[in-house]
């Protein structure tokens, strides 16, 4: 039996609660297995030896183009509003959702996990079937990613304050918004979600994204941040680089990849950002790194000539990742494998700063326009309540490569040049002296 093809299906025959080929071709093993061990022990002893082959790697299973947009979990949850998703995945290039698993305010599925389920508030768990929610999504032809917060985690703050950033007085550190957050460098935190991403992909997702996956942001006006937990030590890129190495030596035996939500300035500056994501490191600790470059994030000062970058989604995003694209070559040119650069794309109007500018579909084709243009294929775009109508316009039929790479401007490379000059260099030479063999 073959899986039909997403756009082959029509949406009204297919129920959330999907049973997908994988459960096929699971049965199937599982049906003629006692088959093939008979057949071969009837074999003679004497065997023809077969080539070595080289195990797969799960970067290598992902789709060759991501185009993707998030759906938070009360959306994935709501069967009216999870196949309205679907539909604009059947009939645009849209193939893949981030979806939430665990957010700042726990898990968002009934997990098997005690520690996660005491760190969640029990009414707000809107996906009560996950490997149904997965199985949906592959029967579309939609590539399933499993999003995790992990450090911005106040309930699991609340559960256990040993685990948190305390201010200097004792009491738990808050950020501007009055939230906790657990530390980068506690061992527990890494290990209780680890644990997670493990239960999301044996539940089917083929990618889990770490978000939050840095340290918050030290504003002046705020207390000095205190890491109480005895594994703390290093830089707070070595933690959060760590942290992403342990998740990939347990995710990757699953056959599935791990990506990072990172700040887009992180391509854009020589050091950390103050939070821990430094570009070359992060770079080459994962499968995929997603920078956030909304251009309503920007600010006139971070790149040079973008005076309003809100009102320059074309150019800010050429700006922005074209540093991460040279950047990558570097770390190339140096023997590393760099993460695949899938960046996130602005599909909300920033009320907050420039309500008078809608974004549209004409903005959201002029920030996936400027990624063409640098032979960046991929992108996935953010609206917090999931609602695309507004730019939907800008979506393709089909999903297939689009445009040719031009040549990256000289004044970006000086950029980069610069950036070497202030450290990047370094931290390049050095993750290059320890890397493994290819994942």
């Amino acid at each position: 039996m073959l899986c039909v093809g997403r756009r082959a299906l029509a949406l009204a025959f297919l129920p959330l609660a999907f049973a997908g080929c994988q459960d096929l071709e699971r049965e199937a093993r599982r049906e003629f297995s006692p088959v093939n061990r008979l057949a071969a022990e009837a074999q003679p002893a004497m065997t023809v030896p077969q080539p070595a082959q080289a195990p797969p790697r799960p970067r290598d299973g992902a789709p060759a183009i991501i185009r993707g947009i998030y759906v938070n979990a009360y959306v994935m949850g709501n069967p009216v509003r999870a196949r309205a998703m679907l539909a604009l995945a059947d009939t645009t290039e849209i193939n893949a959702f981030v979806v939430d698993v665990k957010d700042e305010d726990g898990v968002r599925y009934h997990s098997a996990i005690p520690m996660a389920m005491e760190a969640t508030h029990p009414r707000s768990i809107p996906i009560h079937d996950l490997k149904a929610v997965v199985d949906t999504m592959n029967a579309h032809g939609v590539y399933p990613i499993a999003r995790i917060v992990v450090f911005k985690d106040p309930r699991l703050s609340r559960a256990r304050p040993a685990w948190s950033i305390h201010a200097p007085d004792g009491r738990p550190w808050r950020d501007r918004q009055g939230l906790t957050w657990v530390s980068p460098w506690n061992r527990d935190v890494w290990e209780m979600n680890i644990a997670i991403a493990e239960e999301a992909v044996r539940a089917g997702f083929r990618e889990i994204q770490f978000d939050y996956v840095r340290f918050p942001e030290a504003f002046s006006n705020l207390p000095r941040q205190v890491h109480p937990s005895a594994d703390s030590g290093g830089t707070r890129a070595d933690a959060i680089g760590g942290f992403l190495a342990a998740a990939r030596a347990r995710i990757h035996p699953l056959g599935a990849t791990v990506t990072a939500d990172v700040f887009g300035l992180s391509m854009n500056e020589s050091r950390d950002v103050g939070i821990g994501q430094q570009w070359e490191k992060i770079a080459s600790e994962v499968d995929g790194v997603l920078p956030m470059v909304y251009p309503s994030h920007y600010y006139p000062t971070h790149l040079p000539g973008i005076r309003r970058p809100n009102r320059m989604p074309y150019e800010t995003i050429r700006q922005a990742v074209g540093m991460g694209v040279v950047r990558n070559e570097r770390l190339t040119a140096a023997g590393v494998e760099p993460a695949r650069i899938v960046p996130w794309l602005q599909a909300f109007t920033a009320t907050w700063n420039d309500r008078g500018y809608p974004y549209r579909a004409e903005q959201a084709r002029a920030q996936i326009q400027a990624l063409y243009d640098l032979g960046v294929q991929d992108w996935i775009f953010w609206h917090p309540s999931s609602n695309y109508a507004q730019i939907a316009g800008a979506f393709a039929r089909e999903t297939a490569p689009e445009g040719k790479r031009a040549d990256i401007p000289a004044s970006l490379r000086a950029h980069v040049d610069r950036m070497d000059r202030e450290g990047a260099a370094a931290v390049r030479a050095a993750v290059a002296a320890k890397r493994t063999p290819s994942r």
